[in-house]
Parts: structure tokens; C-alpha cells; sequence
């Protein structure tokens, strides 16, 4: 599976939902969250750092308040929470795994740094 596809299909679904409580309450708010869900569901996709981090936050609060209003007893946050967790999942996943390549890449030219490079110089 392609990196960040999971959690782009979940902004853009939650998006849509959104815009349909948007159109059938006809509420600017719900259409306020309908479209950054949806711009953020684009800018994961493309993998930018800035549309990534800020997906992340956002999903971590609405988990957070998802679990709050499950606790408060409104089953259908369940739901909500749910989404979120699995966005969650997959761009952790996609720093933690991008964060292993950066590290295998510095822990190559840290060895020139400290001297334990290995020379190859053949006998005359």
C-alpha cells in the first residue's frame, strides 16, 4: 500500500461527510471543516510536510474530543474517533518511517565525522 494512502481516503470521506451536513443543515461551519478536511486530504497525498503535520494535530484533537463525547455517552462518536485513530496511525507510521531513512542516511556520513571511515588503499 502506498504511503499516506489510508489517511488521505479518510480525510476525503470525512470531508464529503461534512459537506453533506454542510448542504443538509446549511451550516458554514460544517462547510468550514468540510473543506479543510478535503484540502488537508490533498495536501497529505502529495506528501507535504506542512499539510502533514497539520493533519496530524487536527486528528489527534478531533480523537480526543471524539473519545470525550464517547465517554459523555454519544455512541456515534465512536465513529469519529475511530477515523481519526487510523489517521493518526498511518502518518505516525509515515514519520517514523521516513525519520528511519533520514537516520540511515546521516548514519552514513556520521562515520566520516568521527573518523571510522574505512580506506581501501591497495598494496604497491
Amino acid at each position: 500500500m502506498k504511503r499516506l494512502q489510508l489517511a488521505t481516503y479518510l480525510l476525503a470521506i470525512y470531508g464529503f461527510l461534512l459537506l453533506y451536513y454542510a448542504y443538509s443543515w446549511g451550516s458554514l461551519v460544517y462547510l468550514a471543516f468540510a473543506l479543510l478536511n478535503l484540502s488537508l486530504a490533498y495536501g497529505v497525498g502529495r506528501e507535504n510536510r506542512t499539510a502533514i503535520k497539520v493533519a496530524l494535530i487536527y486528528s489527534a484533537l478531533e480523537f480526543f474530543f471524539g473519545l470525550l463525547f464517547l465517554i459523555a455517552g454519544n455512541l456515534y462518536s465512536a465513529v469519529d474517533a475511530a477515523i481519526s485513530f487510523f489517521i493518526m496511525h498511518d502518518i505516525l507510521g509515515y514519520i517514523q518511517e521516513v525519520y528511519r531513512k533520514e537516520k540511515d542516511e546521516e548514519g552514513k556520513t556520521e562515520g566520516d565525522k568521527r573518523g571510522e571511515e574505512e580506506k581501501s588503499e591497495k598494496p604497491k
